[in-house]
C-alpha cells in the first residue's frame, strides 16, 4: 500500500518515469535508467531509500508529486528492506487496457449445471458454477413468509399485510411467487422505493442556501424526483434515463416533461464557484454513471488509472456552456411557487481552458480545449453536432400554457375586483341608508350620551384628572408628557353598548406617544382602546385590565403607521364584549374582550403623548346597527366618505384588471412575432415591429389603469402622505408614458436563470437564450449508452445487484478503475450487463430475473449452513446464503405506518416540511431532505448523504434504539397496529394475539421461546395493572407487545 500510494503514479503501468516500475518484486530489481531499486546484497542502502531521504531537490516524490514520506514511512520502509524485501509472487501486470472493466461487454455461455439438469433461472447456473467449483453448499430457500416479506421490501419498501403473507403461505409455487412480483413491479410504490435508492446514486437534495438566496441545488427541484419515479414506473430503459438526465433539452426540445429529467444537473449548481460546480457535475458523473474516479485529474494525471490531466478538461468541456434556469409550470405562473428546473446551454462559445495543477486562478489560455474523452474509453469518438431548438424552447413566454395561464390570472382578478366593488356598492348604500334614518338628539331619549366639540370648558361633563389640560383655539390640549398617564373621565356611565367617535392629533411624547378611549373604568378595571406612535412598533391595540394588571392580546393589535401632526378620527363601536375599531372610516380591529361587561365610567387618555383632541362624539349603538364579528381583517369603511373612497378605489382596480388580458395577448403575439423574425427579411421584420407597437399600445393604457388604482388605493390610508405623493408621482409618469410608449410591453415571466454568481449584472441576467444548443452533452449522452460501452451497463448492474443482496458483485461501487481487482462473479455481471442491453435496458426485467433466482431466495441464517462453506467463503463471495440487510431509514417509518394502515398512497408533489411540527403520512422520500433540511427521525438511520452515497453506511447505535423506543412515531403506531390486530374480532386471545402480531410486524411466526416470553410478559403486565378498567389494561398489554416487536432485530432487518 505504501508504494501504490507514493510512487505507482509516477513507476508503473501508466507512467514509467526514468524507465522504472515498482508494482512487483521483479520490476524493482531490473530497474530503471539509474538501475536497481533495491539491492538483494544489501537491501537498506537500497536506491529508493536514498530518494525518499534526500534533500529536496532529488527527494521522491517530487515537488507538486505528492507530500514527502513521514518519518513514520521511512521508517516502516527501512524495515521491510531490512527484512530483504519480502513480496509475493506476482505477475506484471498487464497493459491498462486489458483491464478487466475496459474491456467491451460480450455475453458469456451460461455454464451447464453440473448434475447435468439445466436451472431455470441463468444467475442460478452462474452462482451453482462456483459453488461447485470450490465444493460450497448452499442452504435452501427461506420460508414462504420469510421470501415474501424480502420481496415486498425489495421492491416496494412495504412489508406485506397478514391475508398477503396467509394466502402466500398456502399456495408458495413459483407460479404465485412470479405473480406476485409482476403485480409489485406493477405498483405505483415500486417507483418510489427503487427512485429513493437512485436518488441517493444521483445525490439529490432540495435546495438550500441563505433565506432566500438560492446556493445549491434548485427550488422545485422535485420535479426531477416526480421523473425519476414516473420513469421507473413506466419501465423507461435506463439508457433513456441517462440520456434525458443529462441531455434532455437536446434530446426533445421544448419538451417540458422531459426537461425534469435534466434535474440531474440542475442539482449540481452552486452559487459561489463555477468551478466547483462544474467539478461536483464530472465527479458524480463519472462514478454514477462510469464507475470513475475523475476527481483527482483535475490537478494531475490519474495515479491509478490512464486518464491524462488534460482529459479532465476535455470531458469539462462538455458541460461548459451548460446552466440552469426555470421555467414556468403549466397552471402557475409564478416561479416561487412552482416551476421546472432544467439545464440549458447559455453560452454555446464558453472556452474551456486546463488549469495548471488544477487552480482556476491559473488557466492556460494558449490553447482552448475541445470536448473529448479519456483515451482509455475512447472506443468511437465524440460526435457532436448542434441542436437547433423550436422557438417555444429559447423564448419560453410564447408556449400555449403561459398565455393560458396568464389570462387566467387576469380574469380571476377581474373577478376578484368585480367583487370588491358590489361590496363597495352595498356598503356605501348601506351607510346612506343609515345617515338617512330619523335620529333623535334628545339627551333623555339614550340617543345621544356625548357630543363635546372642545370648544370649552365642560365641567358638567368631565371630571379633570392626572395631565395638563387646557382649551385654546378650539381644541382641547394635553401638554403632559413622560411615563405617567393624564385623563378626563365622565360623570356620568355612557350607554352599556355604544359607538364612540374621536378626532385627535398627537403633537409630540419621549416615546410612546399613545392616545385613546378607556370604557367600564369601575376601581382598577377597564377595557381600552389607543393609538401608539412608538418608534419602531407604532400600532393600534385594544387592550383590557384585570385586577390590576394590562393585559395586550396580539390578536387585538395591529400595527399600522401612526406619525405625529397628523390627525386622525377613531371610531370605537361596542356591542356587549364586541368592539370594532375603524380608523379615518376604515374597519382595523374586530375583537371580542374576554372579560364581562362592568358599569363604570369613560376616560379620555393620553400616556407620554403630547395631543390635540379636536372632538368627541358618544351615541347609545342603535339595535339594527351590524358589527364585524371578531376576527374579521380590517379595512371594510364604517363611514360615507371612507366608503365613497372604497368604491372608487375597487372602480380603478377593476378598470385596470379589465385591460390587462389585452395586454396579456398583445405580449404574447409581440413575443411570437419577434420568434418569427427572419434576418434581413422585411415582411417578418414589419410584422414583428407592428406587434410590438400594439403590445406596448395595450401595455401602456394598462400601466396608466394600474397607476390610477394604486392612487385611489392610496387614498384609502389617508395618514400614509408619503404612499399617496409616491403614487401621484407615478401616475404622472405612466400618462407621460401612454403619451408616447417606447417599445417596450408586459413582460410575461415564463422563465428565469439561476443566477450566474451572487454579483451578476443586471445585463447578464437579461440575456436572451441562445436559439442553438451546442449537442456536446447529447453526444457525450449517445457514447455513454452506445452498446460499445464497457462501463455503463456495469455500473447500473452492480447498483441493482447490491440492493437486491446487500453486496455487490464489484466493491467499490463508484470506482471500476485499475484499483479494482476482476470480481469474482465477472462472468455473472457481464452477463447480466448484456441481459439488460439487450432488453431494452429495462431495470423491472432485472428484477423480476434477480428475484425469481433461487440464489436471492436463499436463507440469510447461518444456523444450519455447511461448518465447512461458512469458513471457506465467510464474506459470501459465492453467494451460498443470502445476507441480511437492514432497512434503509425512509423504509422504517414507511413500514411503521404500512403496518398500521395510516399511509398515505399519494404519488408525487412539491417537497414536503421536514419538521417535527408537520404531521403527514406521506411516504418519507416526499420530505426535504437537503444540508439544512432532514426529518429527525429519518436522520437516526443512515439516512443518504447528499454530497455522495453511492452506497448507505449500516450503523447500530443507541439513538436507533430510543427513537424506534421513545418516539412519537413509534408509540402511536404501536397503538394504531395493536388496534388494528383486534379490530372485527372479539374474544382475541393473547396466544392469538401474538401469532398475529408476529405475522404483521414481523412477517413470519413466532417461535415456541418466543411466544412463551411473549406470554409471561402480557400476563405479568396483566398483574400490574390490576383493578384498572379491563379493556384499557387489554389495550395497554397489546400495545406493549406490538411497540416490544417494532424495537425487534427482525423488524429493521431485510431477512
Amino acid at each position: 500500500p505504501l508504494l501504490a500510494e507514493k510512487c505507482y503514479a509516477c513507476h508503473g503501468a501508466l507512467r514509467q518515469e526514468g524507465g522504472l516500475r515498482l508494482e512487483t518484486r521483479e520490476l524493482w530489481l531490473r530497474g530503471g535508467d539509474s538501475g536497481a531499486a533495491i539491492s538483494e546484497q544489501e537491501p537498506g542502502k537500497s536506491a529508493i531509500l536514498e530518494r525518499v531521504t534526500a534533500e529536496p531537490e532529488s527527494r521522491m516524490p517530487p515537488e507538486g508529486e505528492g507530500a514527502p514520506l513521514s518519518a513514520e514511512q521511512i521508517e516502516l520502509l527501512r524495515r521491510w528492506l531490512e527484512a530483504g524485501a519480502p513480496a509475493p509472487a506476482e505477475e506484471i501486470p498487464g497493459s491498462p487496457q486489458q483491464h478487466w472493466a475496459f474491456q467491451e461487454i460480450v455475453r458469456p455461455a451460461v455454464p451447464e449445471h453440473a448434475a447435468g439438469q439445466p436451472l431455470k433461472n441463468p444467475i442460478d447456473a452462474f452462482i451453482a458454477a462456483g459453488l461447485t467449483e470450490h465444493h460450497l453448499v448452499p442452504v435452501d430457500v427461506a420460508s414462504p413468509e420469510l421470501r415474501l416479506r424480502r420481496l415486498f421490501l425489495d421492491i416496494t419498501g412495504l412489508p406485506p399485510g397478514t391475508e398477503q403473507i396467509e394466502a402466500f403461505c398456502a399456495d408458495p409455487s413459483d407460479a404465485a411467487f412470479e405473480q406476485i412480483a409482476d403485480q409489485l413491479l406493477n405498483s405505483p410504490q415500486y417507483g418510489e422505493r427503487w427512485g429513493r435508492h437512485w436518488m441517493d446514486v444521483w445525490r439529490y437534495t432540495d435546495w438550500y442556501g441563505l433565506g432566500a438566496q438560492v446556493r445549491n441545488s434548485q427550488k422545485h427541484i422535485w420535479h426531477w424526483r416526480d421523473w425519476i419515479v414516473e420513469s421507473l414506473n413506466e419501465d423507461k430503459g435506463y439508457d433513456r434515463m441517462l440520456q434525458e438526465m443529462l441531455a434532455g433539452d437536446e434530446l426533445a426540445p421544448g419538451d417540458l416533461n422531459t426537461a425534469r429529467a435534466t434535474g440531474f444537473l440542475a442539482r449540481q449548481y452552486y452559487l459561489f464557484n463555477r468551478t466547483t460546480w462544474l467539478d461536483d457535475t464530472l465527479e458524480h458523473t463519472s462514478k454514477a454513471f462510469l464507475g470513475i474516479t475523475m476527481n483527482c485529474v483535475k490537478c494531475h494525471a490519474h495515479k491509478y488509472d490512464p486518464i491524462a490531466h488534460e482529459d479532465y478538461y476535455r470531458m469539462r468541456a462538455i458541460f461548459e456552456p451548460y446552466q440552469v434556469r426555470i421555467d414556468s409550470a403549466p397552471g402557475q405562473t409564478d416561479l416561487e411557487l412552482d416551476g421546472i428546473p432544467q439545464a440549458f446551454d447559455a453560452h454555446p462559445d464558453a472556452a474551456t481552458y486546463l488549469h495548471v495543477r488544477g487552480d482556476d486562478r491559473n488557466p492556460d489560455k494558449s490553447r482552448p480545449l475541445e470536448p473529448g474523452l479519456p483515451a482509455i474509453l475512447a472506443f468511437q469518438p465524440l460526435e457532436v453536432s448542434t441542436v437547433t431548438l423550436p422557438e417555444h424552447a429559447w423564448q419560453p413566454s410564447i408556449r400555449p400554457h403561459v398565455l393560458e395561464d396568464y389570462i387566467r390570472s387576469a380574469e380571476a382578478a377581474i373577478q376578484t375586483a368585480s367583487h370588491k366593488v358590489r361590496d363597495a356598492e352595498s356598503q356605501l348604500a348601506a351607510i346612506r341608508t343609515e345617515a338617512a334614518a330619523p335620529t333623535s338628539e334628545v339627551v333623555d331619549g339614550g340617543v345621544v350620551f356625548l357630543d363635546d366639540p372642545f370648544d370649552r370648558v365642560s365641567e358638567e361633563t368631565w371630571e379633570t384628572g392626572a395631565g395638563e389640560w387646557e382649551y385654546a383655539d378650539g381644541q382641547l390640549i394635553q401638554k403632559q408628557t413622560g411615563a405617567e398617564r393624564a385623563w378626563l373621565r365622565t360623570r356620568k356611565n355612557p350607554p352599556q353598548n355604544f359607538e364612540a367617535t374621536l378626532t385627535f392629533t398627537t403633537t409630540g411624547g419621549n416615546m410612546w406617544k399613545s392616545v385613546g378611549l378607556a370604557w367600564d373604568v369601575v376601581g382598577d378595571n377597564e377595557k381600552m382602546v389607543y393609538l401608539s406612535a412608538v418608534s419602531p412598533g407604532s400600532k393600534l391595540q385594544v387592550s383590557y385590565k384585570q385586577n390590576g394588571s394590562q393585559v395586550y392580546p396580539p390578536a387585538a393589535a395591529q400595527p399600522r403607521a401612526v406619525a405625529l401632526n397628523q390627525p386622525y378620527t377613531m371610531t370605537v363601536t361596542v356591542r356587549d364584549q364586541l368592539v370594532n375599531v375603524a380608523i379615518d372610516g376604515v374597519h382595523a380591529i374586530a375583537f371580542e374582550v374576554p372579560l364581562k361587561r362592568e358599569q363604570g365610567m369613560m376616560d379620555l387618555i393620553a400616556f407620554d403623548a403630547a395631543v390635540r383632541f379636536d372632538s368627541l362624539k358618544v351615541i347609545e349603538l342603535p339595535a339594527a346597527r351590524a358589527m364585524i364579528p371578531a376576527g374579521a381583517g380590517p379595512g371594510k369603511p364604517v363611514t360615507r366618505e371612507a366608503a365613497e373612497l372604497a368604491l372608487a378605489a375597487a372602480n380603478a382596480e377593476l378598470k385596470a384588471a379589465r385591460l390587462r388580458p389585452a395586454a396579456v395577448r398583445a405580449a404574447v403575439e409581440a413575443d411570437v412575432a419577434r420568434a418569427k423574425q427572419i434576418p434581413d427579411d422585411e415582411e417578418s421584420t414589419r410584422n414583428a415591429q407592428q406587434a410590438r407597437e400594439l403590445a406596448a399600445a395595450a401595455f401602456r393604457t394598462y400601466e396608466l389603469a394600474a397607476a390610477e388604482s394604486q392612487l385611489a388605493a392610496a387614498r384609502l390610508k389617508s395618514e400614509d402622505t408619503k404612499g399617496i405623493t409616491a403614487a401621484e408621482q407615478a401616475l404622472e409618469k405612466a400618462r407621460k408614458a401612454a403619451e408616447a410608449p417606447n417599445g417596450e410591453y408586459l413582460k410575461l415571466t415564463a422563465s428565469a436563470k439561476a443566477a450566474e454568481g451572487p454579483d451578476e449584472s443586471a445585463e447578464s441576467k437579461q440575456q436572451p437564450y441562445p436559439h442553438v444548443s451546442t449537442g456536446r452533452r447529447l453526444a457525450f449522452a449517445g457514447w455513454l449508452t452506445d452498446r460499445k460501452n464497457p462501463l455503463t451497463a456495469r455500473v447500473a448492474v452492480n447498483h441493482i445487484w447490491m440492493r437486491h443482496f446487500g453486496q455487490p458483485l464489484v466493491d467499490p461501487v463508484d470506482d471500476f478503475g485499475l484499483r479494482t481487482k476482476k470480481p469474482v462473479q465477472a462472468a455473472l455481471l457481464d452477463w447480466l450487463a448484456a441481459e439488460l442491453m439487450e432488453n431494452h435496458w429495462s431495470m423491472k426485467h432485472l428484477h423480476r430475473l434477480i428475484v425469481t433466482s433461487q440464489a436471492w431466495q436463499r436463507k440469510s441464517s447461518i444456523r444450519d449452513a455447511d461448518p465447512a462453506t461458512a469458513e471457506t467463503d465467510p464474506d459470501n463471495a459465492y453467494y451460498w446464503r443470502r445476507i441480511p440487510v437492514r432497512m434503509e431509514s425512509q423504509i422504517i417509518r414507511d413500514s411503521l405506518l404500512q403496518l398500521a394502515g395510516k399511509l398515505d398512497l399519494q404519488v408525487g408533489g412539491p417537497s414536503l416540511e421536514a419538521g417535527a411540527k408537520n404531521v403527514t403520512f406521506r411516504r418519507s422520500l416526499y420530505f426535504k431532505h437537503s444540508r439544512d433540511d432532514q426529518h429527525e427521525f429519518l436522520s437516526m438511520f443512515d439516512d443518504a448523504d447528499i454530497l455522495r452515497c453511492y452506497r448507505r453506511s449500516e450503523s447500530v447505535v443507541p439513538q436507533q434504539a430510543l427513537a424506534l423506543a421513545n418516539s412519537e412515531l413509534s408509540l402511536s403506531m404501536a397503538r394504531e397496529i395493536s388496534s388494528r390486530l383486534t379490530d372485527g374480532r372479539s374474544n382475541v386471545s393473547d396466544s392469538d394475539f401474538v401469532e398475529s402480531a408476529f405475522q404483521l410486524v414481523l412477517g413470519r411466526s413466532p417461535g415456541e421461546d418466543e411466544s412463551s416470553l411473549c406470554l409471561d410478559a402480557m400476563s405479568q403486565t396483566r398483574a400490574a395493572l390490576a383493578g384498572q378498567d379491563p379493556q384499557r389494561i387489554d389495550r395497554r398489554v397489546r400495545d406493549n407487545l406490538v411497540h416490544a416487536l417494532i424495537n425487534h432485530n427482525d423488524f429493521v432487518t431485510i431477512r
